[in-house]
């Protein structure tokens, strides 16, 4: 179940991911706005003094909205799903600084995002993010960021002129991130080639973190993914594997076990054997690992 902060469908999103992912995926979508009145939809609109998110409508048409008030709504809609109703819930946004309460599986993009732009700022990488509107620059507050050397501009997507502006912003940056579900690999190539740094693309994170908790409880094809993580990945347990990826959102032992259905001991244990056989001695190490594997 794909959960988005607009309307439905997103085929430009979703089917890219499941292109990308190469399994036989029943692709389920729900919206924030969907089946919302204009009037309803309008209500959702930023006010003065709220932080702001864009997304899209059925029409194509992008609209920007309450962060505070989408996210509460979407919260609902995650928590009305029974437990096991879905394989896996993907929160289908970045943006949203919030845990969603499930009893299934869950991908926080955000989550999965933010952890991984911090374990690249920890790992001493001066990192640049793009973020898709100019105002969310002063928005941004990421507070386990406030050590590192971090830099924010902005894009839309598929605009190759504000890509390029942006990169003036972060020209000190080493790693850019960037920082949307909406942005696509031209977005990323083009930043690549303009810039000649790594980027790191908000699908490409979100895409691994299924890949992995997937994993967990059916057999799946990883291609392009390099053969010695493969080989280190095999020597976890399904379960394990579904710790790996929450680990690598930056998740507590606690959220991990509510959304498995587990003790928290339990996790704490799988965990410890996830860092030992994947022969890394930190959570940010772990998520480097991952993240390498997912942009090869």
């Amino acid at each position: 179940m794909f959960l988005s902060v607009g309307q439905t469908p997103r085929e430009d999103i979703i089917d890219d991911m499941l292109e990308n992912l190469d399994l036989p995926i029943e692709a389920l979508e729900i919206g924030a706005l969907d089946r919302l009145s204009q009037a309803e939809i309008n209500d959702f609109k930023v006010r003065p003094g709220e932080t702001s998110i864009v997304t899209r409508l059925s029409d194509g048409s992008d609209i920007v909205v309450s962060k505070p008030r989408i996210a509460e709504r979407m919260a609902k809609i995650a928590a009305a799903f029974q437990p096991n109703e879905f394989d896996l819930v993907v929160i289908l946004s970045t943006g949203l600084f919030r845990d969603f309460e499930s009893t299934c599986p869950t991908v926080n993009a955000q989550r999965a995002m933010e952890s991984t732009v911090i374990s690249l700022a920890a790992h001493g990488s001066a990192v640049g993010l793009i973020q898709p509107l100019e105002q969310q620059i002063g928005e941004l507050d990421i507070p386990a960021l406030a050590p590192y050397k971090v830099t924010a501009s902005y894009a839309a997507d598929g605009n190759k002129r504000l890509l390029a502006s942006a990169l003036v912003d972060l020209s000190d940056s080493e790693i850019i991130v960037l920082n949307s579900v909406s942005f696509t690999e031209a977005d990323r190539q083009t930043v690549a080639k303009a810039s000649g740094k790594p980027v790191v693309l908000a699908r490409r994170i979100v895409v691994s973190a299924i890949r992995l908790l997937l994993h967990g409880t059916h057999p799946v094809a990883m291609p392009g993914v390099p053969a010695e993580f493969l080989e280190k990945l095999q020597r976890l347990t399904p379960r394990e594997r579904q710790v790996l990826s929450l680990v690598a959102e930056g998740l507590s032992n606690k959220a991990i076990a509510r959304q498995l259905g587990i003790s928290p001991k339990t996790v704490e244990i799988h965990r410890s054997n996830v860092m030992t056989k994947m022969e890394v001695t930190s959570s940010n190490a772990l998520i480097r690992m991952v993240v390498a594997a997912g942009h090869p």
